[in-house]
């Protein structure tokens, strides 16, 4: 799953998702921990923002759109 991928499911989806829903409408493959581990990071960028009341829950922030754009835009060549 790349950054990219996982931005534009949450941009896709209304309202907040939790890792653990995440993980499974993608069946991502990461382990519990890992997931809630980048998505935490996706956070931390700016990309996407904590439910209310600190609830455990994400969605995409504006940046996390001008970001998926630009993704879009300028896709990484692919690896050998």
């Amino acid at each position: 799953m790349t950054k990219c991928e996982i931005l534009d499911f949450f941009a896709q989806t209304s309202g907040f998702l939790t890792p653990d829903q995440l993980r499974v409408r993608l069946h991502w493959r990461l382990d519990r921990r890992s997931a809630y581990s980048y998505l935490q990071r996706l956070a931390r960028q700016g990309l996407l923002e904590r439910g209310p009341w600190g609830r455990l829950a994400y969605r995409l922030t504006r940046r996390g759109h001008a970001r998926l754009d630009y993704l879009k835009e300028h896709p990484r060549p692919e690896q050998p």
